[in-house]
Formats: C-alpha cells, sequence, structure tokens
C-alpha cells in the first residue's frame, strides 16, 4: 500500500467548539480524540480514493475502493487514467483480493486482535500532537458555511519526540480551521519548513512542500477527508529530485452493514466507477 500523504498532514491538527475564546491546548486535545474517534470509524466505512499524480512526462490516475474486511481496510485497485483494468489485470487484482479475504477470515481471534492493533498503532503518534506544537489561536472564519477557528501551530524548540513517526513534527508547521460546532478539523494547510526524512534512504521531503487538506463531514459529528494536495520536491533513494504533484480526492463513503463480500464487491465496483472524468 503507498504512503499516503494524509499520514503527513494529519499530524498538524486540532479544533474547537466554544461558545468564548477557547483554551487552545484543550482546543487541540479535544481535536485529537475526535480525529482518533473519527479513522476508528472510518475503520467500518467504504469509499473511493482517487490518486492523481501529475510529472514533466504527464499524469497517472488510480481510483481503488477501500473496502472493510474483517476489521482493517483494504485498497482494491479499480482503474488506471481513466478507464476499468484490462482483463488480466482485473483478474489479478480480483484474486488478491479474495485472497485477502480468506486470509483474514480464516484468522485466529488472536491474530485477528494483533492484525487491528498494528494498523492502530500506525498512528498513535498523532497523540503527541498537543505537546510537539505551540499553537495560537488567530481569528475566525468561515469554512463551507461553517463557522471555525483558525490555529497556527509552529514546532515547539527542544520536544523530544516519543515515537519514530512523530520526529516529522519538528519540521512541519500550519494553519488549521476548526469547526466550532463539531470540534473537528475542516480544513488545513501545512508547510514543510525542514528537510523530512521518509524511512532510511527511501526519500526526503524538502523545505518548501505544501500540503493541503479539505474535509467533509458525512454526518453529524463524523468528518472524512475530501481532498489532499501535495506540491514540493523529493529527492527520491538520494539520487534524483522528483517533483511533488499529487491530489487524492475521496467520495462514496457508505458505512457497511457486516463487512464486504466477495460477491458484492463486483457488482458495487461497476457502479463506482461508471460516469468519473479526470483534468
Amino acid at each position: 500500500m503507498r504512503t499516503c500523504p494524509l499520514a503527513i498532514l494529519i499530524s498538524l491538527c486540532g479544533a474547537s467548539g466554544y461558545a468564548q475564546q477557547p483554551d487552545v491546548k484543550a482546543l487541540i486535545r479535544k481535536s485529537v480524540e475526535n480525529y482518533e474517534r473519527d479513522w476508528r470509524t472510518g475503520m467500518r466505512w467504504s469509499y473511493t480514493q482517487t490518486d492523481l499524480t501529475r510529472s514533466d512526462s504527464g499524469k497517472e490516475v488510480e481510483v481503488v475502493e477501500v473496502l472493510p474486511i474483517e476489521g482493517t481496510p483494504y485498497d482494491h485497485l479499480v482503474s488506471k487514467d481513466g478507464k476499468p483494468l484490462g482483463a488480466d489485470e482485473k483478474r489479478k487484482e480480483d484474486q488478491k483480493y479474495e485472497k485477502v479475504v480468506r486470509q483474514r477470515r480464516a484468522e485466529s481471534p488472536a491474530e485477528r486482535r494483533a492484525r487491528i492493533e498494528k494498523y492502530e498503532s500506525d498512528r498513535a503518534f498523532l497523540r503527541e500532537i498537543p505537546e510537539a506544537y505551540n499553537f495560537r489561536l488567530i481569528g475566525e472564519d468561515e469554512v463551507d458555511g461553517r463557522p471555525a477557528w483558525v490555529v497556527e501551530m509552529h514546532p515547539k524548540p527542544g520536544y523530544s519526540p516519543l515515537s519514530m513517526r512523530a520526529a516529522m513534527f519538528r519540521h512541519i508547521e500550519g494553519k488549521l480551521w476548526i469547526d466550532k460546532e463539531d470540534v473537528h478539523w475542516a480544513k488545513a494547510d501545512a508547510h514543510v519548513i525542514d528537510t523530512i526524512s521518509i524511512g532510511w534512504v527511501l526519500a526526503r521531503i524538502g523545505p518548501g512542500a505544501h500540503i493541503s487538506l479539505d474535509m467533509t463531514r458525512v454526518r453529524p459529528g463524523l468528518w472524512m477527508p475530501a481532498k489532499i494536495d501535495v506540491n514540493g520536491v523529493a529527492r527520491v533513494l538520494m539520487v534524483h529530485n522528483k517533483n511533488l504533484n499529487e491530489q487524492l480526492t475521496f467520495s462514496g463513503f457508505k458505512p457497511a452493514a457486516g463487512e464486504e463480500t466477495i460477491e458484492s464487491v463486483a457488482e458495487r465496483r461497476s457502479l463506482s466507477t461508471a460516469g468519473q472524468s479526470f483534468r
């Protein structure tokens, strides 16, 4: 599964929802609690994710269905560059999906619990947000007609991260628009102020990279990502520079009454990709 830029962006958020000017630190803590609740709920939702990458050689588009299977999501590729997969590639993707379904349904309770805990632990670094930043409430605004607080975030000098992933907080600053009513992120803009390393030698994202996030309220009290834009320069494998120009969009959020079945996915896939266009 590709490293999603959302993991970087998520590291930037706080929230608010009080009649008078709130205590910013308490606001941030509440927002992190709400985000954790949202992504845990989202583990039981299906949706479509479109990944549009532009480069000097053109653009690439991949559409995946994100499906909950026995407690954690699975990315199922359904189309490339606005076209359905060819017969051979479709068969391979369907076989991979069916294999994952069989494997997860054959797990022991201990194996399933370990898999879910591993997925959840990958996001535990977000709990460090309130201590990793200095926050400043700079005003109020509206996002999609809803009132929001606007909060600036700057890395706290001397903060020592408790986890490896939280180390990125020292290199990112941002501005947040926080929905007042729900105490959830509505919008965020992030800037890389110092080089971020991904993996040991995989890539380094240089200063000046910009990441923006738009969220959507799928129902009262539940927010999901709507769009993520990433722009900047990365040094890949420490060898060559690569421009980052990627947009992720999310749509078709649907709560799963139960888990997806092999038999039902084919019908829903044909509906989710119909009529899509890219620019």
